[in-house]
């Protein structure tokens, strides 16, 4: 879901900071996730200081969803698609074309999102002396990519400066000889233009619980539906609005149409500007089974909203503080329906549930999370030289004996 840049993204960088060539890596740019939307807050920021480009795999005549300074260059290298001997062929180009861009950029550090880019940027700078810095953005414990691949990214995590991750839940999957490269960098949450009143019905007397994701499996919308469902006679004045795209639509639209639930639950795609509903909401659900640090949960808790999340789940148990902010439940048949229903019917602790998580998330807001960006950055450049001179300093050592 697409976002203003908030004005106060780039007021933290320290004065004395140094000025760097970065060079940004992301599969691509064209959707509405949570990695992109990130990737564009942090480009937009160290560009107010830095020489920033962003390099992705997509055609040249992309549109980036979120978006881009007109400072940041932006390169596309056409190696997402096709299929058989042609997809396989851009897979394994792509380590090359990384490496001709960087060499030609000569950057100071690169960054790079989500875990099989992360792979391809070491694989393509490896040699180049250049500090490479990853970030995992989904639990790698639940978000499976397959073995091999898995195997083939701890083993070349080792080659990385730094290992940014998302929360200490996912800090925790990564082996002991890589906690000294783990630094742990939520999403940044803007400060909400618009406030929910979750207490308060619309005109027409509607209360609105929403929902904000991919439509996929693992985001638990239809667990959600069936949840509503079970709910939706004893409360009719509630309705159910879920946000975004994906491949588990048709069978959403199905299980809303067998619930007899059409006039009360809508999917109306992906929303460019989801402030105004959040806004116009009363009470969040985000059933996901697995995350990051969710942006659209953050957001929901910055508009004022109450959320009910599952336990356990990374990001969700940072930004859901069960009993104040919202509610965490099990994963058990009616937890769901058990949640909502306590909070349909109380609409002041949805009011005082909200305000807390509204304050609650003024931990993640922009200027810090930032800072610690520009933190890992400098350091990741710092200890690349420090190392660089030590080896200077032993190879003179050795040709003057």
């Amino acid at each position: 879901m697409a976002t203003r840049l908030p004005r106060d993204f780039g007021s933290a960088i320290p004065p004395n900071q140094k000025n760097m060539r970065i060079l940004c890596m992301i599969p691509a740019m064209a959707g509405p996730g949570g990695a992109e939307r990130t990737m564009s807050y942090l480009v937009a920021h160290l560009a107010e200081r830095h020489e920033v480009a962003l390099l992705t795999l997509e055609r040249p005549d992309a549109v980036s969803f979120y978006p881009v300074p007109a400072s940041v260059e932006f390169i596309r290298l056409d190696k997402l698609g096709g299929g058989g001997l042609k997809r396989a062929f851009k897979i394994l180009s792509r380590p090359c074309d990384i490496r001709r861009e960087v060499r030609a950029r000569a950057p100071d550090v690169v960054v790079s999102f989500m875990d099989t880019m992360n792979v391809t940027a070491i694989v393509g700078c490896t040699g180049l002396g250049i500090p490479v810095v990853v970030s995992e953005r989904n639990d790698p414990e639940l978000h499976r990519i397959g073995r091999a691949k898995e195997v083939l990214r701890d083993r070349l995590y080792t080659e990385a400066r730094l290992i940014v991750v998302q929360t200490e839940r996912v800090a925790r999957y990564f082996p002991k000889s890589l906690r000294p490269k783990l630094r742990i960098i939520a999403n940044p949450v803007p400060p909400a233009p618009a406030r929910a009143q979750p207490d308060r019905s619309t005109r027409e007397g509607r209360l609105r619980l929403i929902a904000i994701g991919r439509l996929e499996s693992h985001k638990g919308f239809d667990r959600l539906i069936e949840a509503f469902a079970r709910l939706a006679s004893e409360q009719p004045h509630w309705d159910l609005r879920i946000l975004g795209e994906g491949p588990e639509r048709p069978k959403l639209k199905d299980l809303i149409k067998v619930r007899g639930l059409e006039s009360r639950v809508q999917l109306p795609g992906v929303v460019k500007d989801v402030w105004p509903e959040l806004s116009g909401s009363h009470l969040m659900a985000f059933p996901s089974c697995y995350e990051g640090f969710p942006n659209a949960l953050a957001e929901g808790l910055a508009a004022g909203l109450p959320a009910i999340g599952r336990k356990g789940v990374s990001g969700v148990e940072d930004l859901i503080v069960d009993g104040k902010t919202g509610l965490l439940i099990e994963d058990k048949p009616d937890a769901l329906t058990e949640a909502l229903s306590a909070l349909m019917v109380d609409a002041r602790t949805r009011t005082d549930f909200g305000e807390a998580a509204r304050k609650h998330v003024l931990q993640w807001e922009p200027s810090h999370i930032f800072g610690l960006w520009e933190a890992a950055l400098s350091e990741a450049m710092d200890t690349h030289h420090t190392k660089f001179d030590r080896l200077k300093r032993k190879k003179a050592s050795a040709d003057a004996a």
